[in-house]
């Protein structure tokens, strides 16, 4: 599967844009060999822009087709969303926002705002966010959630309903 290089670039103004180029990795490849393919292709692009350089990045796609996924419930709606917040090591916050999120999660059975922490899944959820995914068949060393600054995502804060932009 197709993966993608990004690279946001400012102008003067300070307006972004981001390029995204479709790549196919054809081999098992570690951090850095990723991080050389991002700089790399910077090096090729920036002598073409008169922007500056913000972030790049990389993501990488993959087939779901094996992965546990029915399909949507009749009343799944994107806008109904719940949203977590994580406290990190450097005292910043972190949300993460799920849509179609199972309306019995929340408090009072569906009826409350704020999600039921008690319910097995939203623990797992927790759980994973804040002690990283560990997989020994992968790594015998967790991947760690990180805020957007870097830092260790350490504790669950609060978790609320929020809608979505058309749904307030």
């Amino acid at each position: 599967m197709a993966s993608n290089i990004h690279y946001t670039i400012a102008d003067a103004d300070g307006d972004v844009s981001v390029i995204n180029i479709p790549v196919e990795f054809l081999s098992t490849l570690d951090g850095d060999a990723f991080s050389f393919a991002v700089e790399y292709g910077w090096d090729i692009i920036n002598p073409l822009l008169n922007g500056t350089l913000v972030s790049a990045g990389i993501t990488i796609d993959i087939d779901v087709a094996g992965f546990t996924n029915a399909a949507a419930a009749t009343i799944a709606d994107v806008q109904e969303k719940a949203e977590f917040v994580f406290h990190a090591v450097g005292g910043f916050l972190k949300r993460i926002s799920l849509p179609t999120f199972i309306e019995t999660f929340f408090t009072g059975a569906g009826a409350g705002k704020e999600v039921d922490v008690t319910q097995a899944s939203v623990t797992a959820f927790n759980t994973l966010i804040t002690a990283g995914f560990h997989e020994a068949l992968v790594s015998t060393e967790p991947l760690l959630p990180v805020t957007d600054h870097g830092e260790d995502i350490d504790a669950f804060v609060v978790g609320h309903q929020a809608w979505g932009r058309n749904r307030r």
